[in-house]
């Protein structure tokens, strides 16, 4: 294995998180009686241009043609896109004339706050999720973005102002990455800008967010390595920003190089970066310790709640909620069932522990002692609406440390 982005083949292996199924890989009951697939969830540091990703990538037909996330279900995530488009649309000049596309669109959510704007929109996304855009009428292609598309989008729609790729910019196929930013360039009109929005770097290794490495994110941003991809393919950085949702975000805007000024704060998040050591193997080697010691202290206080005959209810079915119950594993003895409110996981049963997924409503009937937030990112807004919908038990975030509240 290489970089996947500078080619660097002196790669260190700083994470191992075992041999996991894909996280969103939710089973039928008919599922349980079959083999499940898993493969080895492991980081890796580039130790020349210093990208983290993934030590083992997955066939991307695996993971997205049945995706099961829809954007539609956060509302964090439905402001913060609303928020990102009237910015765009106000600092851009976008009017009726300029095209908005969206790679990686999901259900349209994004796409559907330039309506009032009146700006052409198109969305590309290769999962069955994208049927959901086609159905809000916004003209959406299901498939996988790449150059050779991207040439087909110029033919019939013309070039881009505005290209958005948010939290799908790290899930591109390591031997696509380079076709992908190709066809990005190609895509953009002479003063188009690529807006992309991806974990990040700094906020993962600072708030020990091990519970999102999950086989969909191929890599781990922060700015070096961003500069170099983009370098390849004549664009540049002209802006960065930091966003809150899912834990830490870095938004970065790339155009042709030379059309734009480049903002004083890419220069000085990079000074950041490098004061908080994002670019020293030590950084690394440190965050592995504190992972294992956060698994060991989850294990010990639920082991230890179950022991006192205590219920635990793990709330939401994320994603990142199946790579910590499966690192640290939490299996039905010691978790009782996933309450969640997305009809596309209620009914199945998590990847790995094989937890049943129920309706959220059966959270507050059966009220269990506890509750696990798994959707720690989100947890303020959830505990609020749990409370108010008349959830009487305790919660448990369980990263950076285990607590109760």
């Amino acid at each position: 294995m290489s970089c996947f982005i500078c080619g660097e083949k002196k790669l260190y292996k700083f994470l191992s998180l075992s041999h996991q199924p894909p996280s969103d890989a939710f089973l039928r009951a008919v599922d349980l009686l079959k083999p499940e697939a898993t493969y080895p969830l492991e980081l890796c540091l580039c130790q020349s241009c210093y990208l983290v990703q993934l030590n083992y990538p997955v066939d991307p037909e695996k993971l997205f043609r049945e995706y099961v996330y829809n954007t539609s279900s956060n509302n964090s995530l439905k402001k913060s896109f609303e928020s990102l488009v009237n910015n765009l649309v106000k600092r851009f000049n976008l009017s009726e004339s300029d095209l908005a596309i969206d790679i990686g669109c999901n259900d349209g959510t994004l796409l559907s706050y330039y309506r009032p704007h009146k700006v052409k929109i198109l969305g590309i996304d290769p999962s069955s999720i994208a049927k959901l855009a086609l159905r809000k009428k916004i003209p959406t292609i299901v498939d996988f973005f790449s150059k050779k598309l991207a040439g087909k989008v110029v033919k019939k729609y013309g070039r881009a102002k505005i290209i958005t790729a948010t939290n799908v910019f790290a899930h591109v196929d390591v031997k696509k990455l380079d076709d992908f930013v190709a066809g990005v360039k190609d895509l953009l009109a002479d003063d188009g800008v690529f807006v992309s929005e991806s974990g990040y770097l700094l906020d993962f290794i600072e708030k020990l967010q091990y519970d999102s490495v999950y086989h969909e994110h191929l890599r781990y941003y922060s700015l070096k390595p961003l500069k170099i991809l983009f370098k390849k393919f004549g664009l540049e950085i002209i802006d960065v920003e930091r966003g809150s949702i899912h834990g830490g975000t870095i938004i970065v805007y790339a155009a042709k190089k030379g059309k734009y000024p480049i903002a004083g704060r890419v220069a000085e998040l990079i000074r950041r970066e490098e004061k908080f050591g994002l670019y020293k193997k030590e950084t690394f080697i440190n965050f592995a310790r504190r992972v294992k010691k956060n698994k060991l202290a989850i294990q010990k206080l639920i082991i230890s709640l179950k022991s006192k005959g205590k219920n635990i209810v793990g709330v939401g079915a994320p994603a990142k909620g199946n790579t910590l119950l499966n690192y640290c594993n939490l299996d039905e003895d010691l978790i009782d069932y996933l309450a969640e409110k997305s009809e596309f996981k209620i009914g199945t049963f998590s990847p790995g522990m094989h937890l049943p997924v129920f309706d959220e409503s059966r959270l507050f009937k059966d009220q269990p002692d506890y509750a696990l937030m798994l959707s720690w990112n989100i947890a303020d807004e959830l505990i609020i609406k749990l409370k108010k919908a008349g959830f009487r038990g305790k919660f448990i975030l369980p990263t950076p440390k285990p607590k109760i509240l």
